[in-house]
């Protein structure tokens, strides 16, 4: 049986996912699990696939959904309750993740995403990074960041911690972006079997009363595509430190 608490985390994650997908108004819209997809929600088949795409990447340990094995809700919430990703946080009302593949070993991805102070080499959005402190596994730095797309220049402070043993990086913010009451994350590094490695981005937040939700999933959506995208693209031989 699954466990209640688990069930109620991935009915959360649904019911965010189709507020994405603007397929509801509101992501605090009461949604019945039990309706069929197709005619209840009246999704397309892409609709359908894009919803399924989204739920999967939560679970990213386990095999994907097979959206022609979907017929309501509930087979999302309760593929989630069983494979949601361990690391991912519970404590917020909206997580998001991304992945992608790298043609590199583990090690060499790794140093990406943990050597931070080469990053303003790498991300067209960091401009500066200013350290605080380092002792290899706990990291503070500001990082400045000139806005993809709108050009608006903010900063961000970030908590880190650093396993090298077991390839876990984990972020948060006790300065988030404007309108995040609170902004964590990590970063996961999967091997493959064929020596390349799966880079998983993945960000928990809440917001401010204020704060339009829509907008701030449009925002870090954005920065995981950018940030894994670069990552890809670098480790593929595409671009240049």
């Amino acid at each position: 049986m699954l466990h209640d608490c688990g069930v109620r985390r991935a009915a959360l994650d649904v019911t965010n996912t189709l507020f994405e997908l603007g397929v509801i108004d509101s992501n605090n819209d009461s949604v019945e699990m039990e309706q069929d997809i197709r005619q209840g929600l009246g999704l397309d088949s892409q609709e359908l696939m894009t919803l399924v795409e989204i739920v999967s990447s939560l679970g990213l340990s386990a095999a994907p959904l097979d959206e022609d094995n979907v017929t309501t809700l509930a087979d999302l919430v309760n593929y989630l309750a069983a494979h949601r990703d361990r690391w991912l946080h519970t404590d917020v009302p909206f997580v998001l993740q991304g992945s992608t593949i790298i043609s590199q070993d583990i090690e060499t991805v790794f140093s990406y995403i943990r050597d931070y102070r080469k990053w303003p080499e790498m991300l067209a959005h960091v401009t500066k990074i200013e350290e605080d402190m380092d002792d290899g596994r706990l990291q503070s730095f500001i990082m400045h960041i000139e806005e993809l797309g709108t050009k608006q220049d903010y900063f961000v402070k970030s908590w880190r911690y650093v396993n090298d043993e077991h390839r876990i990086i984990d972020f948060s913010q006790p300065l988030p972006p404007k309108g995040f009451r609170s902004h964590k994350g990590g970063w996961r590094f999967q091997p493959l079997a064929d020596g390349r490695t799966r880079l998983i981005s993945y960000h928990g937040f809440s917001l401010h009363d204020d704060t339009q939700a829509d907008e701030a999933i449009i925002l870090i959506r954005k920065h995981i595509h950018a940030a894994l995208s670069t990552w890809a693209r670098l480790g593929n031989g595409e671009c240049n430190v």
